[in-house]
């Protein structure tokens, strides 16, 4: 193993983060954190290009658990994590450090970064959660494969009814569409039980229920009297 690779799994931080969120232009927000390393064979540049990392990004973590009100420590938070951990040029706009300084075998900053709020919605919304704290109502993103189709005019007409249920359908989005069968992404107001009801009391499709804790609805079209 590597000493870059080796420091990167010993590193030690400690954060924290100002108890308000700064807002500034629309879209980003400026979160303050502080990030600690230790200092391994004197490396002192190694220990500081860590610990500027590491807080940057606990500030894009920090960002995420605001608009998801769900704590950073919490396991519900593991899957967001996830996601977000290997994208961090993707949020963060720019930082400033404002305070540096070594201590003993440790080296800390402080930092100012600016995220992009945004950037990060899209992504959490593209992973099911949307669940922004303030006045936007929680939605969800969901997935809509549908097997069966004998014509486009059946993909044309599923779209149709969707736009039609617009309380709960957000956003339609195909993914695919390909012989007999397609995929859509949805974005939903509620959950995805909701939508498959409203699929099921249409009575023109046979609704699989399956896969709906992950967010996912499998659908066929029921044949119409006078179809073979």
């Amino acid at each position: 193993m590597t000493r870059y690779q080796t420091s990167l799994v010993l590193v030690f931080l400690v954060f924290w983060c100002v108890p308000a969120f700064a807002q500034g232009e629309a879209g980003v927000v400026n979160v303050a954190v502080e990030g600690k390393a230790t200092i391994y064979s004197n490396d002192v540049a190694l220990a500081r290009e860590e610990a500027i990392r590491e807080a940057l990004r606990r500030a894009i973590q920090n960002a995420a658990a605001d608009l998801l009100a769900i704590p950073v420590r919490d396991k519900k938070f593991l899957p967001v994590k996830n996601e977000i951990i290997g994208q961090q040029d993707r949020y963060i706009n720019n930082y400033k450090i404002t305070a540096e300084s070594k201590q003993g075998e440790s080296y800390l900053v402080t930092v100012n970064v600016t995220v992009s709020l945004q950037d990060l919605k899209n992504d959490l919304a593209k992973i099911g959660f949307r669940h922004i704290t303030g006045a936007e109502k929680t939605n969800v993103i969901i997935f809509l494969e549908v097997k069966g189709l004998k014509k486009y005019s059946d993909f044309l007409y599923l779209k149709e009814f969707l736009k039609k249920r617009a309380k709960i359908v957000k956003h339609i989005d195909s993914q695919s569409f390909e012989w007999q069968k397609a995929r859509l992404e949805l974005e939903i107001s509620g959950t995805a039980q909701a939508l498959a009801a409203e699929l099921a009391k249409s009575g023109r499709y046979l609704v699989n229920n399956e896969l709906i804790e992950k967010n996912q609805i499998a659908i066929s079209p029921l044949p119409r009297e006078g179809e073979q």
